[in-house]
């Protein structure tokens, strides 16, 4: 009688310990993503630069797609994920449709992806790794994380009145960093031109006719290097405008003979701007259409954006 009692009793043990056990198990599918950030690649489309981001965080994924050929943004709300083979299904809720996310190689710095719309969580599942070379849906593509928005900006007209011995005047043409385009707001600018001058948004008024209102925290420094060379800010170095000077200046050299103003090689504009972000410019001409014999008050320059919050790299 004992005996049972004490197979019984072994028996009862080994089944709670077994329950506890698998209780402890996380459940499938539902383990923690292990990365997060912003990534992005950039790619051509009849000639047009798109932009493509995955934003990962614990809970959702958000897609935005910018650029002059398309656009879209929407939110991918997690249901499923294991690690086992980085495998991502979510549900976009503004439309009902399930997409399923492979992940690999990944890193601090990049991941490569694959996408794909499938009819429901349960397909999500059983759908096939994609094959290295599959080319459907896309196929796998590297997205950087934190990579800066690359532009160049064209024939930006900045007149002024007077000059030659006469008072200089006339309105700032404003330049927002955050869209890549010139602005007429009062408050949503980063750096703004006329003639020759450079200011920013950020500091106090020069004492120059015209100059806008700052309201901004906007810096610069000139950096003696190339544009691809400058990889991070340096935060030491940031100045602003103030009464009787500019925080940018030196960008240019003037021909007293040719009355040509040419940009310097190797000078490079780096800028903090109004929100505390960081750009980097290079100005490769201050005449139309790149043409020293024609119109100038019209610049044009290359720029690198980093428009993530705390990010100091390009």
């Amino acid at each position: 009688m004992k005996t049972i009692k004490i197979l019984t009793l072994v028996a009862l043990f080994i089944g709670f310990t077994s329950c506890s056990s698998n209780d402890d198990l996380p459940e499938a599918g539902n383990d923690t993503v292990s990365f997060e950030g912003s990534f992005s690649r950039e790619f051509d489309v009849q000639g047009t630069t798109q932009r493509a981001t995955y934003s990962v965080t614990l809970e959702k994924l958000t897609y935005d797609l910018a650029g002059g050929f398309a656009q879209s943004n929407y939110d991918i709300k997690k249901e499923y994920f294991s690690k086992d083979d980085n495998r991502w299904i979510g549900l976009r809720e503004s439309n009902g449709t399930y997409y399923v996310i492979f992940f690999k190689n990944i890193s601090e710095t990049e991941v490569t992806l694959y996408k794909k719309e499938v009819a429901s969580l349960e397909a999500g599942k059983t759908e096939a790794i994609p094959a290295a070379d599959n080319t459907e849906n896309h196929g796998w593509n590297t997205y950087k994380k934190d990579l800066p928005i690359s532009g160049q900006i064209k024939n930006l007209h900045a007149p002024q009145a007077g000059g030659h011995g006469q008072p200089k005047s006339g309105e700032f043409t404003k330049f927002d960093f955050a869209t890549g385009a010139i602005t007429t707001s009062d408050t949503d600018w980063d750096i703004a031109f006329r003639g020759t001058k450079i200011i920013l948004n950020g500091g106090v008024s020069s004492g120059t006719v015209d100059e806008p209102a700052r309201n901004g925290d906007a810096g610069a420094y000139i950096a003696s290097s190339t544009l691809d060379n400058i990889t991070s800010v340096d935060k030491s170095l940031f100045v602003q405008d103030k009464a009787g000077g500019f925080a940018i200046s030196g960008w240019y050299s003037y021909n007293s003979e040719t009355h040509v103003i040419t940009a310097t090689p190797g000078k490079i504009i780096v800028v903090k701007t109004r929100d505390g972000k960081y750009a980097k410019v290079e100005v490769l001409s201050y005449y139309k259409d790149l043409d020293t014999s024609g119109d100038s008050r019209y610049y044009t320059f290359n720029y690198v954006y980093q428009a993530n919050d705390g990010v100091t790299t390009f």
